[in-house]
């Protein structure tokens, strides 16, 4: 933290012009405001059409004749500044920051610094040591909060062989790091030799030095189709098309685009084979594919399984059958108690017949099987 603010320091002191000043200059006393990003001027007279050029490559025009805001402003590396006017024809220049001081070793700062989101949640940095780094030299990584000012050490280091720090984690990036900032990461490098040069770079879009995590698939399938759906994670990009390659058993791999949405229905799927992989629909960054998953959704049962199927429902039968059975003989027993058969009335003349039934003869005639029957006269007695 103390190399960071010695810095800036230093970046005050970078803000005399390097050019002779004339008092008569239209534009004069030209220097750099680090904390708001700006290379202003004074005015003499009435200048007009004023532009800055960042080394020559990079036209910036002024506001309000007035200032110039330099995005991506570094603090660590020497860059040439000109202010040009038109009305009337002048330019002036300016290094900031200034060039490293006799007792500074340029090629000791840490190089080759970048950045880059993964997994999510994580922003890794790594860098290089510097050329010619002492032994002793070791790196401390910050980012600083463009827009709040707001400033974080890392903490979460990598060191080489030697034990010089060569890459460093920021976790749990949600919180720390916002959608629409910009931030400067800076790597300082300290030795009891020598003063070591800072290392910056800007970062202006985070959703653009991000590597895509893969989707994760869940799939629910049938004999007559297969439901795929897949969720992707991303705290800097929102936007997504989606590649799909599958293979039906042993057909050649066709390759499905989505473009809304995340899923996607496979009709008559049998066996089959899928990938997925994210694409980004403004900066299209692609992530890798997925690992292949495979699904059987309309499997063949093995004959042990069916015959054990089959006799399961055999004896399923036969005990449904005996259970049915059992309440029938139980219903019928208890309808018997509730409502018991009524008698029915004795007939005077038939119930004391065999079997309650009556016969009808005549007199005189005889069948084969009949009994003789002699007739008797009663006679009144006296």
């Amino acid at each position: 933290m103390v190399l960071l603010w010695l810095t800036m320091l230093l970046t005050w002191a970078s803000c005399l012009p390097q050019t002779i000043q004339d008092p008569n200059s239209p534009i004069k006393n030209l220097r750099v405001d680090p904390e708001s990003e700006r290379l202003t001027w004074d005015l003499n007279g009435n200048v007009s059409k004023i532009e800055c050029i960042k080394d020559s490559i990079q036209h910036i025009e002024a506001m309000r004749n007035m200032y110039c805001h330099i995005d991506g402003l570094s603090l660590c590396t020497v860059s040439n500044y000109t202010v040009r006017a038109s009305e009337p024809p002048f330019s002036t220049w300016i290094l900031f920051p200034e060039p490293a001081s006799p007792d500074g070793k340029p090629e000791a700062a840490a190089e080759n610094l970048s950045c880059l989101i993964h997994d999510v949640d994580f922003i890794t940095c790594n860098w290089t040591v510097g050329q010619g780094a002492p032994s002793d030299v070791q790196y401390h990584l910050y980012s600083t909060d463009v827009d709040t000012r707001e400033q974080r050490e890392c903490l979460h280091y990598r060191a080489d062989a030697r034990g010089t720090h060569i890459s460093c984690r920021f976790d749990n990036i949600s919180k720390k790091f916002k959608y629409f900032h910009n931030y400067v990461i800076v790597v300082n490098g300290s030795s009891k030799d020598a003063r070591i040069p800072c290392t910056d770079i800007t970062i202006s879009d985070l959703s653009r030095i991000e590597k895509l995590s893969m989707p994760q698939m869940t799939t629910k399938c049938n004999k007559t189709h297969s439901l795929m759906t897949w969720k992707m994670r991303s705290h800097f990009n929102t936007r997504f098309i989606y590649e799909l390659q599958i293979q039906q058993g042993t057909e050649p791999a066709i390759l499905e685009t989505v473009k809304h949405g995340t899923s996607f229905l496979l009709p008559n799927p049998g066996r089959y084979t899928v990938k997925i992989r994210a694409q980004e629909v403004y900066d299209n960054l692609l992530s890798e594919w997925s690992a292949p998953q495979h699904f059987v959704c309309d499997p063949e049962e093995p004959p042990q399984a069916r015959t054990w199927r089959v006799s399961l429902l055999i004896a399923l039968g036969a005990l449904l059958a005996l259970l049915l059975a059992l309440v029938l003989c139980r219903r019928y027993s208890v309808a018997q108690k509730i409502f018991p058969p009524i008698p029915r009335m004795k007939d005077p003349i038939s119930d004391h017949f065999p079997n309650d039934k009556l016969m009808a003869w005549e007199a005189g005639t005889a069948e084969p099987e009949d009994c003789t029957v002699t007739e008797v006269r009663l006679v009144k007695e006296t």
